[in-house]
């Protein structure tokens, strides 16, 4: 049943794979619950400055679908209330048209500051006021931060970090060192080097109590402010409070220089799901449609640019419905083109 025309690379929902199996979307994984509030920061204020484009990384577009959208999607589980992304002000009416034009949910754009550490503050600080009408927020027992630009975030990992937040008041990921890390003289000479055994890099995300996250702020200093870029250190000077430390999965990289974008696309692909659908009322494609429902966790259909409808397969309603609403011609599964039966 599939068109000639179709691209078996597209994604149905590229968004969703790293971070949770087909048929779990938007549910606790087994054996783990949450009956506490949770809320997530995202900054996403960079310029893109190392990958030497235009274009800030986090809005460059992977199948048509910029970074930022599936970093989100990643967050969007039943028990995370609430995600702040934190943006340049020049940015912020691109952000609000990706939040509507994918449906996001549980969403909230905030303008950023001047460096790393004070985006995170404003970000922390827009959980405790109240929210915005349509978007009421809890203030939150625990706070993930996490970049813009780790898109392959899974959930499981972020249980982890939650739980332990939890109950350490803060927990983050860590990787082993890939390099030995050395330290220069004025005069570029080697002074010394760090055993490699000992040491880690410090990954995202990470999370907070949000007490200890919005004390830390309060009380650091501006050079911190200014010059800083390590939350769980903020956290251990300003409140005495010791990071868990987790070791985390090698999807946590982080897209940083112009290959990374390449390497992240190709990544959104393998880890694609595939499908071409005949739509319309015969049994054959309600039969077809109920086993997709099985195993996709979101369908985005477009029969134009004026026209575009999402939904995910979990909540009514289901892609017939869906199907129905789009024109009756060819319309677009993430780019796979599907067939519209009469």
């Amino acid at each position: 049943m599939q068109d000639d025309n179709c691209e078996p690379n597209r994604p149905a929902h590229p968004g969703s794979f790293p971070t949770r199996a087909a048929g779990k979307s938007d549910q606790e994984p087994a054996g783990c619950s949450v009956d506490f509030p949770v809320s997530v920061v995202l900054p996403a204020g960079g310029t893109g400055e190392r990958t030497g484009l235009l274009t800030p990384k986090q809005f460059c577009s992977f199948l048509d679908r910029p970074l930022i959208s599936y970093t989100i999607q990643g967050f969007e589980v039943s028990w995370i209330q609430c995600i702040v992304v934190v943006v340049a002000k020049e940015n912020v009416d691109l952000m609000m048209d990706i939040i509507q034009r994918f449906q996001h949910r549980k969403v909230r754009v905030v303008t950023g500051g001047s460096t790393r550490h004070r985006s995170i503050c404003n970000g922390v600080l827009a959980l405790d006021d109240g929210g915005e009408e349509g978007l009421p927020v809890v203030r939150p027992k625990v706070v993930i931060i996490h970049d813009a630009v780790r898109p392959f975030v899974e959930e499981d990992f972020l249980y982890k970090i939650t739980l332990a937040a939890k109950e350490h008041g803060a927990a983050g990921a860590i990787r082993p060192l890939v390099s030995t890390v050395i330290a220069i003289t004025s005069e570029g000479f080697l002074d010394h080097s760090l055993e490699r055994a000992k040491y880690r890099a410090s990954e995202m995300p990470q999370g907070f109590t949000y007490d200890v996250i919005y004390q830390a702020y309060q009380r650091c200093s501006e050079s911190d402010l200014e010059f800083g870029t390590e939350c769980l250190h903020l956290a251990l000077q300003y409140c005495g409070t010791n990071a868990k430390l987790i070791q985390g999965p090698p999807t946590l990289w982080k897209v940083t220089y112009k290959r990374d974008l390449a390497a992240a696309e190709s990544i959104i692909k393998t880890l694609s799901q595939s499908a071409c659908v005949v739509t319309g009322a015969s049994a054959q494609a309600v039969t077809l449609a109920e086993g997709l429902q099985k195993v996709l966790g979101m369908v985005h259909l477009s029969a134009s640019d004026e026209l575009s409808v999402s939904g995910r397969l979990t909540e009514p309603p289901p892609i017939m419905d869906l199907a129905s609403t789009a024109k009756l011609r060819n319309i677009l599964l993430y780019g796979i083109q599907l067939r519209q039966s009469k």
